[in-house]
């Protein structure tokens, strides 16, 4: 197994506790509750969101689509770790849970309206596959979709006790990135800089 999904796997039955202990490598310059934030101001959960597909990528224990899985039609939690995947099933009812790579997703096209991201997933992949899983990523969004994910801007930034961490970009390196890969992307809004660790950035599909 790799080493990097050994450590999601067996940090599984632990991960709720890290995501309440603000002094956990998880929550790394508050990150935890920022991404909520900049969630929930920039998609202004609400009625405008109740016909929305939403795809938590990655998901570990579904902690990124707490704040909108009651405000959707429907949502899928897709992620490579069956442990992790198990705990969320156990929180969320009404969920759809998937086991897949995020370089080859296993959707329809223009599947999901949003898509949401926590975990700095890009900095987790191989850098030759980061543009693959971009690809999926728009792929399977519908036009006009929303993206929303983070990520770091160095792969030492993390305080994570394993090495699962490969690669960051600043802020304009993050952008020629976007631009490389999604050309029809239209970057909305930014939360964090270069000096944090962890930054969020939310896109939208034109």
């Amino acid at each position: 197994m790799d080493p990097s999904q050994s450590f999601w796997e067996e940090a599984a039955p632990s991960w709720d506790a890290l995501l309440t202990d603000a002094g956990a490598f998880v929550n790394h310059q508050e990150a935890s509750r920022r991404f909520h934030w900049f969630l929930k101001r920039a998609l202004k959960i609400g009625n405008r969101t109740k016909s929305y597909r939403l795809l938590d990528l990655a998901c570990g224990t579904g902690e990124a689509a707490w704040p909108l899985w009651k405000r959707v039609a429907s949502v899928t939690f897709m992620d490579r770790s069956p442990a992790m995947l198990r705990l969320a099933r156990n929180k969320y009812p009404r969920g759809v849970f998937v086991r897949g790579d995020a370089a080859s997703l296993p959707f329809l096209d223009a599947e999901f309206d949003v898509i949401v991201s926590r975990g700095a997933l890009l900095s987790q992949l191989d850098h030759d596959l980061v543009p693959q899983a971009l690809k999926h990523l728009w792929r399977v969004l519908r036009p006009q979709g929303y993206v929303l994910f983070d990520f770091l801007t160095a792969a030492a930034a993390s305080p994570c006790p394993a090495p699962v961490y490969r690669s960051g970009w600043r802020r304009q390196d993050m952008e020629a990135l976007l631009r490389a890969c999604l050309p029809t992307a239209a970057i909305l809004a930014y939360d964090g800089t270069d000096a944090h660790a962890v930054n969020r950035v939310l896109i939208r599909k034109g």
